[in-house]
Parts: structure tokens; C-alpha cells; sequence
């Protein structure tokens, strides 16, 4: 049987050539052999009536380790993909992620989406109006995030009314969010990783240096699968469901009172440390949940 792994065509990183080393190995026992494919080379032409990538008919079925959700939707009408389209829409877009979580009884940071602007130089006096209503809803400092973006570069701490008015300027016509800062969250959460609805691994992150906790940002790892709060692993879970997840690293920060508040759900989550830190066989676990669900 041959799969294919679908990577970023522009983005290249030692954490994703792990990953796709790691799948083909823990596959080969199970007779699948795969073929790494960028973006690029993955072009979707669509005439309305049917959808066309070249040299993808011999596919069995896809893991796919991009975040373009056009591709992902194409690729899913010809084959089975992991996670899905559904869930790499919802959760690959931050403030639909948290949009999705309605009703489902999970804690998230009080957050407003940047209301969309498509035209240059917009009105000065509503843009006031709008950062206003930011300022006295969160206070300072507060968090700045682009709807898209991974491993904490499209993320910053914004003190003062001066730095939220310049980082408005330039993201207007990005989408963005702002969402209140949690103090125990300064550089501290969790990454739970969860398959198939079970959590199988779970990293504590910290950052003495840096407001974000992100490993590839001078984060520390430390292993907490058999001492975490079950809350947390509960809340993990939850979150996944909402999203339609088959796997993830759900980032999970810390309230006020103990408390575990949803951060996001990575659905192309990295496995170079969580493997490291925890001695879990993260990647395994992914492929023996594959292989029961397509009954390889």
C-alpha cells in the first residue's frame, strides 16, 4: 500500500522531516510505504465539475502536515487524509477554534476577533472606537494573535495603548484576535497530545524568557503524562471532540485559580519533543490508531 505526506512547500524544518522519518518508520511494519510530496508539487486545478491533482491516483490515503485548507479539501475528495479537512478548518484558524468550543463546557481566555477590513487606510475615528472596546474588555497587558500562524511568531504581549494602536496598523487586514493575558500563563502551560480521543502524552512547557512557552522559542519540556491534573487531560479531550480532531497537541494555560483554559488545538502538531521529553512513542500510537480506523 502507498500513502503520501503532504508538507509546506515553503516552510522548511528539522521537526517536520522528524515526523515524516518517524511515520514511515512505525508504518513499514504494516506494509505502507509513503511518498513526502510539497504543496507545490500538489496543485489542485478545479473546473467546478471535478477537481484534478496530478499523479495522485495511486494513494491509498494521506497524512497531511500542511495547513492549506484548499489543498486539504481537494485531497480529501479523492482519499481518506489525517486529520480531515473539517477539522484543519477549525482548527487551524484560532478564533474559529474558539468559536467551535461554544457549549461544549471548555474555559478559554475572554477574546475579541479584529472585526475584517479589506480597504486601505481605514476611518481613524472607528478604528479608536474598536480599540477601545479592546483596551477596557482586557486591560493591559493583553495578547495579540494572527487567526493563522504556528509556534508563537505570529504572537505578541501588547502593554499599553501605544503598542496596541501601532500592532493594529499593521495587522489590520490580517485576521487577528486579542485575548486577556493570564498571569499564570506567563511562559507556562501544557501540551497534551491526544489520538483517537485518549491522551497518550503530555509535556509542561517553560519559558523563563519569554511570555510564550514554545519549545522552539526557548521553552523547556518537562514530563507530566502520569502526574498532570486529570482536568487538563479532560479539557484536551473535550476540545478535540468539538474540533472533529483524529490527533493534536492541545495547549492548555492555567487560570487564575488552578484552573486549565483551551489555548489551541495543533492539528500538525510537531513530535521531536513531546517524544524526547516523555519517552512516549507518540508516533506509534498515531499509526496504530490509523491502521484500525482504515482496518489496514
Amino acid at each position: 500500500m502507498k500513502a503520501l505526506i503532504v508538507i509546506n512547500g515553503y516552510f522548511e524544518n528539522k521537526n517536520n522531516d522528524y515526523k515524516a522519518k518517524r511515520l514511515q518508520e512505525e508504518f513499514l511494519p504494516y506494509g505502507v510505504t509513503f511518498d513526502i510530496r510539497d504543496a507545490l508539487s500538489l496543485l489542485a486545478f478545479s473546473a467546478g465539475d471535478e477537481v484534478n491533482i496530478k499523479d495522485t491516483d495511486d494513494y491509498s490515503f494521506c497524512i497531511n502536515m500542511d495547513k492549506d485548507k484548499y489543498l486539504a479539501k481537494a485531497i480529501s475528495l479523492k482519499m481518506p487524509m489525517f486529520n480531515s479537512y473539517e477539522s484543519l478548518e477549525l482548527s487551524d484558524d484560532k478564533m474559529a477554534s474558539l468559536l467551535a468550543l461554544t457549549k461544549s463546557g471548555i474555559k478559554a481566555p475572554l477574546t475579541v476577533s479584529a472585526p475584517l477590513c479589506y480597504i486601505d487606510n481605514p476611518d481613524s475615528k472607528k478604528v479608536a472606537s474598536f480599540l477601545n472596546q479592546v483596551e477596557s474588555s482586557l486591560g493591559y497587558p493583553l495578547v495579540f494573535k494572527e487567526c493563522h500562524g504556528s509556534l508563537g511568531k505570529q504572537v505578541r504581549l501588547i502593554n499599553n495603548r501605544e503598542e496596541l494602536e501601532k500592532t493594529y496598523q499593521e495587522f489590520y487586514k490580517v485576521p487577528h484576535l486579542y485575548e486577556k493575558f493570564l498571569s499564570k500563563h506567563q511562559g507556562h502551560d501544557y501540551r497534551v497530545m491526544i489520538i483517537g480521543g485518549k491522551p497518550v502524552a503530555v509535556m509542561e512547557r517553560v519559558n523563563e524568557h519569554d511570555f510564550r512557552s514554545n519549545i522552539a522559542l526557548g521553552g523547556k519540556g518537562y514530563d507530566v503524562t502520569s502526574t498532570i491534573d486529570p482536568k487538563f487531560n479532560s479539557l484536551a479531550i473535550k476540545a478535540c471532540q468539538a474540533l472533529k480532531l483524529d490527533y493534536a497537541g492541545v495547549d492548555v494555560a492555567i487560570g487564575e485559580k488552578g484552573e486549565p483554559y483551551f489555548l489551541e488545538a495543533n492539528g500538525n502538531a510537531f513530535f521531536t519533543e513531546i517524544e524526547k521529553i516523555t519517552k512516549v512513542n507518540v508516533t506509534k500510537k498515531l499509526v496504530e490508531y490509523i491502521v484500525k480506523k482504515l482496518g489496514i
